[in-house]
This record gives structure tokens, C-alpha cells and sequence, in this order.
């Protein structure tokens, strides 16, 4: 059955950029209208594709560096905000000391709120995987609680990060952790992640499209699908986003339909719930049999990721790597055509 609020998103009108004259029009005219394509190119895009839809920033501890403050007031009004996620734990341990404070605030002021956890994948052997899944879900769910009240999209989990796992392991945890958190909410998770991303370090798997997609990918008029998924229920365009009520660049998202299917997103029931914890009990028992069989060397044994070619952290990430990256904010890391920075 189609989901009504997977809908195409229109493919936004560009403006037509405007350059300065100089007195050496052959070489700093075209040097000007090169720079002034490129920043067209990341800041126009994501224009069309906030007026094309129903619009949403997400936040974290990393919004509140040197002092600075979210006004959600201002962030609804004034930016024409409909929904936000914000940030609640990260890897075992990290609990965003904001989270509480901004989630009550987005909802007081007349936001849609939904929350998500930065995963830190690890493990070696299966049982390793399993477990690590688990106690990050079961640290998220401490955090942020059943989402049952109005108001409260599904709980989201941040996949940009592979750890050392190989795509069969990452495939492994990512269940783990999904049916995990569906267990505790009686919700289905959202999953966040972008197109090289997937590709790559989830093996573009098939196995997800149930779950619906949060995906990163900048500079383009609309993302690339990935795995098994025809449509994405949000979509991040830009790191480098401004609104309201926001101090500096916001990553901003699109929400493909209406306020109206938006706050459907919102809505559950008792039998509702009960339905999803036992699908989510019988995916469990799938994964498990499965990964078993799966366990030879040249899965889930021996194989594995010895680090990234590339950066795959967020800015709010509690640590960093040299040359601090997001692989979502490098142009062309999505599968675009890569553009030089000026």
C-alpha cells in the first residue's frame, strides 16, 4: 500500500545568480561569476527546496556553542518552521545537555518534534555487534521515552558512522538497533543517512525500505534513492542553512507532504503499537537466524573495515577527526558532481 506522505518534490526554480563588474572584465568578471555559481549552487538549491515543502532544522549541543541560544518562538514564526529533531545521546555514553530543555521548548512553541541518537557502531563477533546495538538503543531510549505523547515524530537513529564493522556487520547492528527501539517505543524508527553513505558502508542493502528515510544530500535538485527505499519522507539539503531564531549555519530538512501528513507521522494507538513490537520481535528472530548463518569469515568473521576513506562525522559529533569533515558537507560526496571550493 503507498504511503500518503511520500510524495514527489517538486524540482525547485533556480534564480538567476547576478555578478559585479570590474575594471578587468575578461579574467575577475569570470573569476566573480565562478564564486558566485558555487555559492548559488549550495544556497539556491536549498531555497527551492524549502519553499517546495514543509520546512524543519535540526539541532544540537553543537547549536548552543560560545553561549549561544535556540529561540523557537522565533524558529516557528519567524523562519516558518513546521518540525525539528534534535540530537538526545550519542555512541554509549553521550547525552546531549541540551536536549531536554530544547525538546520541551520546540513543543511548547508549536513544533513537531522528533529526536535522534548518533550511532557509534562496534563489535567483533556477533554476540559484540548485538550487544553494542542494544545498549545504545536501550541509553536512547532512557532518554527520550516512549515518544507516545502528541506532537512526537518516531525516534530517529543517525547512521553516518561504520566504526570498523564491514556492511554485513553494520547490517546487523543497524536491525539490532532498529527492532531494539521499536521494542521500547512500540514506534518505527526513522532512519537518517546519506546516498555514498549507504552505498558503501551499508552495501546499498534492500533490507531497510520499511523504515522511513531521513536522507542527506547537498547541491542537488533532489536526492538520489538509495537501497530499496522509492521515496524519502525527509530530506536534509544543506549544512549551511539560515532561520530564525538560529545563530550561524543550521542543517535544514524538507518533509515530503503536507503539515497535515506530517502530523499523521504523529498519531498512535495501543493496537497500533502492539502490532509494530511484534513485527519487531519477528524481524529480531529473522536477524538472528540469519546472521548466524552469515558467520563464516568472510562476513561477519574476518572481514572488516580497517577506518574510512573519508570523513563521515557531523559537525555535532562529540569527537572529531583530523581535517574536521562532515562527509555530507565535502560537494560531491553524494554521488554529485564534485565542485572545488573557493
Amino acid at each position: 500500500m503507498a504511503n500518503p506522505y511520500l510524495n514527489p518534490c517538486p524540482k525547485p526554480n533556480l534564480p538567476v545568480s547576478r555578478t559585479s563588474s570590474f575594471k578587468r572584465p575578461r579574467v575577475a568578471l569570470l573569476r566573480a561569476a565562478a564564486a558566485v555559481v558555487l555559492a548559488a549552487t549550495v544556497t539556491a538549491i536549498g531555497a527551492g527546496a524549502a519553499n517546495a515543502g514543509v520546512l524543519g532544522p535540526d539541532v544540537s549541543s553543537y547549536s548552543h556553542d560560545n553561549g549561544a541560544s535556540l529561540d523557537w518562538k522565533a524558529i516557528h514564526e519567524a523562519g516558518g518552521a513546521s518540525f525539528t529533531f534534535i540530537k538526545a545521546t550519542e555512541g554509549g555514553g553521550y547525552r546531549n545537555p541540551n536536549f531536554s530543555s530544547d525538546f520541551a521548548q520546540a513543543s511548547g512553541h508549536g513544533l513537531i518534534r522528533g529526536a535522534y541518537h548518533y550511532a557509534r557502531p562496534g563489535g567483533g563477533s556477533i554476540g559484540e555487534i548485538i550487544g553494542s546495538a542494544t545498549a545504545e538503543a536501550n541509553q536512547f531510549g532512557q532518554a527520550i521515552g516512549t515518544l507516545s505523547g502528541p506532537g512526537n515524530l518516531a525516534p530517529v537513529l543517525d547512521l553516518e558512522d561504520a566504526g570498523s564493522l564491514n556492511p554485513p556487520q553494520l547490517q546487523l547492528w543497524v536491525h539490532t538497533w532498529l527492532n531494539r527501539m521499536t521494542k521500547l517505543t512500540g514506534r518505527t524508527p526513522i532512519i537518517y543517512t546519506g546516498v555514498s553513505f549507504w552505498q558503501s558502508s551499508m552495501g546499498n542493502s534492500a533490507a531497510f525500505a520499511a523504515y522511513p528515510l531521513w536522507l542527506a544530500s547537498y547541491g542537488v535538485p533532489r536526492p538520489t534513492m538509495v537501497g530499496g527505499w522509492k521515496k524519502y519522507t525527509f530530506w536534509q539539503y544543506t549544512d549551511q542553512g539560515q532561520i530564525a531564531g538560529s545563530v550561524g549555519n543550521t542543517d535544514l530538512s524538507v518533509f515530503n507532504g503536507s503539515v497535515a501528513q506530517l502530523k499523521t507521522m504523529t498519531s498512535t494507538n495501543a493496537a497500533t503499537q502492539a502490532a509494530t513490537v511484534a513485527a519487531a520481535s519477528a524481524r529480531t528472530a529473522a536477524s538472528a537466524g540469519s546472521a548466524k548463518a552469515a558467520a563464516d569469515s568472510r562476513t561477519l568473521g574476518l572481514t572488516t573495515r580497517g577506518g574510512s576513506g573519508t570523513d563521515t562525522r557531523r559537525g555535532d559529533a562529540t569527537t572529531s577527526r583530523s581535517s574536521l569533515r562532515s562527509w555530507l558537507g565535502v560537494y560531491g560526496m553524494d554521488g554529485s558532481r564534485a565542485i572545488s571550493r573557493f
